[in-house]
């Protein structure tokens, strides 16, 4: 999936970059094996974002990108605390949703991809709507806990972008 004009995919990259690195930061200083495999998580999803606002997935790609970051979030919403578990539940869930039941919208802007239940016709239909905008509320709703918790904003960055994603690529 490709965003339509190079604006929407610098604007998506310098989020991403910038979430990517507020990520990273914290991996200099000692921290349980959960906050580093948060981070990690968060920095693997800010790539896969980037990569996928400039250029379309190969369609074995997208389900091996499903599978990895799936069991990803699996993984550490056992082993983290529930709100970052959840939280990576939530950008696994976007990202899994984007890139399996969204392929349709870039195929209309000349784009390969698998066909979804997104129309080929031009408008995607009502349950992709639906649902997409039920994600990008969730993505925000992830948002607002990061920030008036006074957690970290590279997470908030990264949910508030995710949902600007998914909305920008119907």
């Amino acid at each position: 999936m490709m965003l339509g004009s190079a604006a929407e995919r610098l604007l998506f990259t310098c989020v991403f970059a910038a979430a990517a690195l507020g990520a990273a930061l914290p991996l200099a200083r000692r921290s349980r094996l959960a906050n580093r495999a948060g981070a990690g998580f968060c920095i693997a999803m800010c790539a896969a974002l980037i990569a996928m606002s400039w250029w379309a997935e190969p369609a074995g790609a997208v389900w091996a990108q499903v599978a990895v970051f799936g069991g990803a979030a699996f993984c550490l919403v056992l082993s983290g605390p529930v709100r970052v578990g959840l939280h990576h539940a939530v950008m696994a869930a976007a990202m899994a949703w984007m890139l399996t039941a969204m392929p349709a919208s870039g195929q209309m802007r000349g784009m390969a991809g698998p066909a979804s239940m997104a129309t080929m016709a031009g408008a995607p239909s009502v349950p992709v709507l639906a649902v997409s905008g039920l994600v990008a509320a969730c993505c925000v709703a992830t948002s607002i806990a990061w920030v008036t918790g006074g957690l970290r904003i590279s997470q908030a960055a990264m949910s508030v972008g995710m949902a600007a994603m998914v909305i920008a690529m119907l």
